[in-house]
């Protein structure tokens, strides 16, 4: 029997709702019907009832629902064991991470994971937020920390860290002794965005798109395609651009300052992503310290500024 029948099953089960859970598993419609029928022409009994409520479990599917958890376990635990059986390598693990995330998030991280797992080998893909995705989707790395919200059913994804955006501006400019600006003016300032696919802009147009406007509506001077080339044009003064706090080294707070949008709040989740065919004891040390890490980072960032 096909795993993704039971996924399917389980979701459309505990939301009750066929469309609902095909959003969930980022299928269509028809190919959640599809899958239940399937089921059903298996079992040779219906399992859901349709309603104008949505859909709800039968007496047989009540019985079968109390299985499906330990059904997908045991696939999951099969799998996982054939794969360890048959992997020979020396332990190691490719992280993939978008740009923010590798240059301001992983340099905290990385030297305690050495020092925790030293006979471990580590490499670090760089890539913007839905590069990374695609790294992880087609297992061309183990883990994923990305900042956007990006979805597949086979993949895995676990928020770690909120982030909340701000626009910078340098030194010698007008706007560097404030503590927020409208959003009228900063629609009218010259900007510069990162590249589509990065998660810093696609958080500024999700943001954007709640006030019901768009990108286009901004007055862009540059798309620029990593952090370091926007925060070098900002504090020559030729321009402003929304950036995360994370960014923003100690050292850069006497040219660089943040300042809030008044009407536009504009927040992001990081996310670890991983494969559903990667095994968990290989990936899940790093998860821990990923997360052991952010709330410190978090009380860090954002404890402080709230103090």
């Amino acid at each position: 029997m096909n795993e993704q029948l039971w996924t399917t099953f389980k979701m459309v089960a505990e939301v009750g709702s066929l469309s609902q859970a095909s959003r969930s598993l980022n299928l269509s419609q028809s190919a959640v019907t599809q899958h239940i029928h399937q089921l059903e022409q298996y079992y040779q009994c219906s399992l859901f009832v349709r309603t104008s409520q949505g859909v709800h479990l039968t007496e047989a599917g009540e019985i079968l629902y109390r299985y499906v958890n330990d059904l997908l376990h045991i696939a999951h635990e099969s799998r996982e064991a054939i794969i360890r059986s048959r992997s020979s390598r020396p332990q190691s693990l490719s992280i993939g991470a978008s740009f923010t995330i590798a240059e301001y998030f992983l340099p905290e991280i990385l030297p305690q994971y050495c020092k925790r797992h030293s006979q471990c080998s580590l490499s670090v893909m760089m890539a913007n937020s839905r590069a990374v995705f695609e790294q992880v989707l087609h297992k061309q790395c183990d883990v994923g920390l990305i900042e956007s919200t990006l979805h597949h059913p086979q993949i895995a994804v676990q928020p770690f860290f909120s982030d909340c955006l701000q626009v910078i501006v340098g030194k010698n400019h007008a706007w560097f002794d404030r503590e927020d600006i409208s959003l009228e003016e900063f629609v009218q300032e010259p900007l510069f965005i990162r590249e589509p696919g990065s998660g810093t802009r696609s958080a500024l147009e999700e943001a954007l798109k709640i006030i019901n406007m768009d990108i286009q509506q901004l007055n862009v001077r540059l798309v620029l395609a990593t952090t370091q080339a926007i925060k070098s044009m900002v504090k020559q003064g030729f321009g402003i651009s929304v950036l995360s706090p994370l960014v923003i080294t100690p050292e850069e707070d006497a040219v660089l300052h943040q300042l809030e949008i008044k009407g536009l709040t504009i927040l992001r989740n990081f996310s670890i992503i991983t494969h559903h065919d990667v095994l968990p004891s290989h990936v899940n040390p790093f998860i821990h310290l990923v997360l052991e890490s952010s709330s410190h980072i978090n009380a860090r960032l954002y404890g402080l500024k709230r103090s």
